[in-house]
């Protein structure tokens, strides 16, 4: 019994073909629904007033105070990144990245995405911008290395300029 031949190139480069032969209606529908997640996001960072320590901006949507901060005076990882979105939209970039550099970063690639579903609706092509792709894990681990280290930077800044940890029971 043989085994079926492995794909040549001209098979594994006949994929992208067949995603870039979907109907541009299908293609307008999705750009049009990642336009209002993203635009929903943006608005809301818009909204809300960033907060001067660099982290808490989420507890004016309601949410409970961090944690982390009040029981050991120092930032969770994602503390920061609803202040970072809400410094970005107000092109505020060095408060952003002071805030939270990871969130500073998803903040871009949502206004980046909001573009791009922009031009899609529009033209009905999606943008001619090359990304690399990487695996489920790949990006996984990506997204957990700028998590982290942006956590690092923030803790280490925080305790340089003596504003970490926070010695205050109610943040």
């Amino acid at each position: 019994m043989t085994s079926p031949p492995l794909a040549d190139s001209a098979d594994r480069e006949a994929i992208p073909l067949a995603r870039a032969a979907r109907p541009p209606r299908l293609r307008r529908l999705w750009a049009a629904l990642l336009l209002l997640a993203c635009g929903g996001v943006l608005g809301l960072a818009a909204h809300l007033k960033p907060s001067a320590r660099g982290f808490g901006t989420h507890q004016q949507l309601g949410l409970a105070p961090c944690g982390m901060i009040l029981t050991m005076g120092l930032p969770c990882p994602t503390c920061g990144m609803t202040t970072a979105f809400a410094y970005t939209v107000r092109a505020q970039p060095a408060q952003a990245l002071r805030a939270q550099p990871t969130g500073f970063l998803l903040a871009l690639a949502t206004i980046a995405a909001a573009a791009g579903a922009l031009w899609t609706l529009i033209t009905g092509r999606v943008p001619p911008v090359r990304v690399p792709l990487l695996t489920p894990y790949q990006l996984l681990v990506v997204f957990l290395l700028l998590l982290f280290g942006g956590w690092g930077i923030k803790v280490a800044l925080g305790l340089l300029d003596g504003t970490l940890p926070v010695r205050s029971v109610f943040v």
